[in-house]
C-alpha cells in the first residue's frame, strides 16, 4: 500500500509541476497538419531550488544557476533555425510574453490564440529546469522539459523530458578540468568552467530535442519523415569526456523518482 501511495504522488507530481496535460505526443501527426513556422520560445521555468545565501559560495551558485537557465532559453534558437523554422529572439520574445503577462501553467494549458492574431506566432515552446543534482564532484545531472505547443489550436506538437548528464573530471583541487571537447566552448563564451559544463549540456540537450522535429513546411524536405515517430516523451543524454554523446529512452517511473524526489 505504501509503494502504491508513492507511485501516485510521483505521477501526481509529474503533471502538477509541469501544468503537463495527459495526452502524450507519441507521433508529429498535428506538427504535419498544422505546419507552424513562426516560433516563440518562451523563458524557462526553473524549479530548481536554491540554496540560501550564507556564504559567497551560496551566493555564486545562484548566480551560475541563474545564467544556466538563461541559457537554455538561448540554446534552443539554433536547432530551431537550423530545422527550417523562424525563431524569434529570446530578448524580443521576452518582451512580447512580459506585455502578454500570462504565467507559465497559464502557456501550458490556458487559451493563448490571440498571441496568433497580435504577433503572428504559430506555436511557443516552453522549457523548464526542474532539477540539478551533482551527486558525484566529477558529474552534472539536470531534469529539464521542452514542450512546444500550437498557439492556433492549444494542441501540444512535441513533449520532451530528459535527464541529461555530463561526466566532470576534477583537478585535485576539486576545480573541474579543462577538456579538449569543451576548450572552443569556454573559449569563446568566456563562462567559468562551472557554468560551462552546465551549459555545454543544455546545448547538447537542446539540439537533440529540436533537431529531431520535422523540418519546417518551409523546407524541401518537409514530410519526408511524416511516418518517424515523436522524440521519445522521456529520455537520457550523456556527454562523455572525450565529447561523444550516448542518447536512449528513459524509465518514466525512473524519471520521476531521481527529479522530484530528494
Amino acid at each position: 500500500m505504501k509503494h502504491t501511495t508513492i507511485f501516485i504522488t510521483l505521477i501526481s507530481l509529474l503533471l502538477v509541476v509541469s501544468c503537463k496535460s495527459e495526452k502524450k505526443v507519441t507521433t508529429y501527426e498535428d506538427l504535419y497538419k498544422e505546419q507552424p513556422f513562426t516560433i516563440l520560445i518562451a523563458p524557462t521555468q526553473d524549479n530548481t531550488k536554491r540554496p540560501q545565501e550564507k556564504s559567497t559560495q551560496d551566493r555564486v551558485l545562484n548566480e551560475e544557476l541563474d545564467m544556466a537557465a538563461t541559457f537554455l532559453q538561448q540554446s534552443c534558437v539554433e536547432p530551431l533555425v537550423s530545422q527550417g523554422y523562424y525563431a524569434i529572439p529570446p530578448l524580443a520574445g521576452n518582451t512580447i510574453l512580459q506585455k502578454y503577462n500570462k504565467s507559465y501553467r497559464e502557456l501550458m494549458q490556458g487559451n493563448i490564440t490571440d498571441l496568433h492574431s497580435l504577433y503572428g506566432i504559430d506555436a511557443i515552446l516552453l522549457v523548464a529546469i526542474h532539477k540539478w543534482k551533482e551527486p558525484e564532484v566529477n558529474e552534472v545531472v539536470v531534469f529539464a522539459e521542452y514542450t512546444l505547443r500550437s498557439v492556433k489550436t492549444g494542441q501540444e506538437l512535441m513533449h520532451t523530458w530528459v535527464r541529461g548528464d555530463k561526466l566532470q573530471p576534477v583537478d585535485d583541487k576539486g576545480e573541474p578540468i579543462e577538456l579538449a571537447a569543451d576548450y572552443k566552448f569556454i573559449q569563446t563564451t568566456q563562462m567559468e568552467p562551472r557554468l560551462a559544463h552546465r551549459c555545454l549540456l543544455l546545448q547538447g540537450m537542446s539540439d537533440f530535442a529540436l533537431r529531431n522535429m520535422p523540418t519546417s513546411a518551409s523546407r524541401w524536405m518537409f514530410k519526408q519523415d511524416q511516418y518517424t515517430s515523436a522524440n521519445p516523451n522521456f529520455y537520457s543524454f550523456l556527454m562523455n569526456p572525450d565529447g561523444s554523446i550516448e542518447r536512449e529512452k528513459y524509465n518514466e517511473d525512473a524519471f520521476g523518482n531521481e527529479c522530484f524526489t530528494d
